[in-house]
């Protein structure tokens, strides 16, 4: 064991667009949602019991859709990161490279 720190630059830059297919389809099970609560609004009836189970779940469940909504967001911008870090590793690694190729030459 090494024990220093190691990355693959050509995978991270090639994982980072995974998480586009990612975005995409958290936007879309939000979407899903949403057009679910939108139709269920008056499901609960208006009874006691119903008015109780409401009370009880309509705001989780808008909550939930909220949370469904920025983790698009959040895929993204966390893809976005590591695609960021892959090309600076890359570009340290480079750097590391030609400090040791102009100190070899020097």
């Amino acid at each position: 064991m090494s024990g220093g720190f190691e990355a693959d630059a050509d995978r991270l830059a090639a994982g980072s667009g995974d998480f586009d297919a990612l975005t995409v389809r958290a936007a879309a099970v939000a979407e899903r949602l949403e057009r679910a609560l939108d139709g269920a609004a008056n499901a609960w009836g208006n009874d006691a019991v119903g008015q109780a189970f409401a009370a009880s779940h309509v705001g989780r469940a808008g909550e939930t859709l909220d949370a469904l909504r920025n983790l698009s967001g959040r895929l993204s911008g966390f893809g976005h990161t590591i695609g960021e870090a892959g090309a600076r590793y890359r570009g340290s690694e480079e750097d590391a490279g030609q400090t040791i190729t102009d100190t070899a030459q020097g």
